[in-house]
């Protein structure tokens, strides 16, 4: 990988990182070292996959530890006009969020890797080392929270 790769890909494997954990912080933190890790890692087949592979592998939980997501809210100085411009307003922010903090890390990753990054099922399924059958129902369950979350969300109708 070469250092033209890693500025390429800085923001969207942060952005990625953001909505695994929730702060703008650790993503970037998260980022930076996927893409250290990048530029010494040996020749791979597709730098993309094993970047996402290698950043998702942060949010495997260890054994007997019970995850938290905690949401840092945004500052300026974090928050880049990409952020903006790719539909990631504060309260659609704080709802995606939500929802996503209420999945297993495993249904988040799916979501995250196969809707944001846009990965193909079978990418998603080698990135998280499953089987493309339990990407489909990770997905399944996630966007089942997904719709649950907005019918909650919806506004009432005044007549």
């Amino acid at each position: 990988m070469t250092e033209e790769y890693v500025a390429q890909r800085y923001a969207h494997l942060r952005r990625a990182a953001f909505l695994m954990c929730g702060d703008w912080a650790q993503a970037g933190e998260l980022a930076r070292a996927t893409l250290a890790r990048a530029l010494t890692a040996p020749d791979v087949g597709d730098p993309d996959l094993w970047a996402y592979g290698d950043l998702m592998a942060a949010f495997k939980p260890s054994h007997g530890r019970r995850e938290h997501v905690f949401v840092a809210p945004s500052e300026a100085g974090e928050r880049g006009a990409a952020d903006t411009d790719a539909g990631m307003g504060d309260v659609f922010t704080v709802l995606v969020l939500d929802a996503l903090r209420r999945l297993s890390p495993k249904c988040r990753a799916v979501l995250v890797l196969h809707h944001f990054c846009h990965l193909a099922v079978v990418d998603t399924a080698e990135v998280l080392g499953l089987d493309a059958t339990k990407v489909t129902e990770y997905e399944a369950e996630g966007l089942a929270a997904f719709a649950d979350l907005l019918r909650i969300t919806r506004p009432a109708v005044t007549a």
